[in-house]
């Protein structure tokens, strides 16, 4: 059966259960165009964007396509779904009924493919991630070599960004995985997995010396995370119920940007293992030491849209384990033995 037949049926289950909810007029006569999964997918698109034309950017077509494409999905369902003008994009109720089935069908699909990708029936697809900074030079390339050489019909694609950024990027399906850190509420539509927990340490300017007191660092400067990153905001608040607020100067939002600054200056910041183990040369710019302030940590797990993958997140939080162990872990507390069991391997 192909795919325009398969999906009229279910196109027509979905009106069926459309009709049920609300006194909405379908119409389905055998000449209307045939539903398309290319027609759901635009559309879901379309109203998480908000915009013809941003849609048209995250599925790499133009605009015309995407109206042509929503026309055809109202013409096969017989029923005005968004109303659009220069200024107005609005559902309209047939439109809202049909929004969650629709997300529903995508992810359907995209879980079947899945399924055939892990039983080796190799059908093509592609999967979209987005991870963090910390991660860039340690396992992703491994990781994403293993995947690659595991399932070579998926196309892996990749993007770096902070945690809060990648979250929107899953809730609006700009990507299908994430890898964040303790920004994601629990919602029922998300799946995580677990990958570690990561403790805050301080790093300091070679020249403070193997172990800074607190007058030290009162009379250094401090050099902080940019206040919209929840890492930022993380440290501000253990240094606030610490009563340890050092002046404001200088914020970055890059890891690198941050360890450099703190070496140039002569002072000190607040990071996490994970970020000195995973940023090229910290090691040669700053020294690792425990916190001044109680210890507090991050969690960091795999986000995937509940179902829409099978069982390829869990494969791939599995994977990212073992490489963290191998890559990090295995020397971790050899080099920072104050770290003390705090940075650990989640299952």
């Amino acid at each position: 059966m192909g795919e325009a037949s398969t999906l009229k049926g279910m196109s027509a289950s979905i009106v069926d259960k459309m009709r049920k909810i609300g006194n909405v007029d379908f119409h389905m006569e055998n000449q209307a165009p045939p539903f398309t999964f290319r027609a759901a997918q635009t559309f879901v698109a379309a109203v998480e964007a908000q915009s013809v034309t941003k849609a048209a950017h995250r599925l790499g077509i133009s605009p015309s396509s995407v109206s042509q494409q929503l026309a055809g999905l109202e013409a096969a369902l017989g029923a005005k779904l968004i109303e659009r003008s220069a200024r107005q994009f609005r559902l309209t109720k047939a439109g809202a009924m049909f929004l969650d089935p629709a997300k529903q069908l995508l992810d359907d699909v995209s879980a079947a493919k899945a399924r055939l990708v892990t039983a080796d029936q190799m059908p093509p697809m592609s999967v979209r991630i987005a991870s963090i900074e910390e991660l860039d030079a340690t396992v992703i390339a491994p990781w994403l070599l293993k995947l690659t050489k595991e399932f070579p019909n998926i196309a892996f694609t990749l993007s770096s960004g902070a945690s809060h950024e990648n979250s929107e990027a899953l809730s609006t399906r700009a990507v299908d995985l994430m890898l964040a850190v303790d920004t994601v509420a629990q919602a029922d539509w998300v799946e995580q997995h677990p990958i570690l927990r990561d403790p805050f340490i301080m790093v300091a300017a070679p020249e403070m010396g193997d172990a800074p007191d607190l007058a030290q660092l009162k009379a250094s400067p401090f050099v902080r995370y940019a206040s919209e990153l929840q890492l930022g905001r993380q440290i501000e608040a253990q240094l606030r119920r610490s009563n340890l607020q050092p002046a404001r100067s200088f914020e970055f939002s890059t890891n690198q940007a941050l360890f450099a600054m703190t070496a140039e200056l002569g002072g000190w910041a607040i990071t996490t293992a994970l970020t000195y183990f995973g940023t090229p040369l910290a090691g040669d710019l700053v020294r690792a030491h425990p916190l001044p302030v109680p210890a507090f940590s991050r969690r960091m797990a795999l986000h995937a849209r509940r179902g829409a993958l099978g069982e390829l997140p869990e494969q791939m939080a599995n994977d990212i384990r073992t490489f963290l162990g191998e890559r990090i872990f295995a020397t971790a507390e050899q080099k920072l033995p104050f770290l003390n069991g705090g940075f650990q391997i989640l299952q």
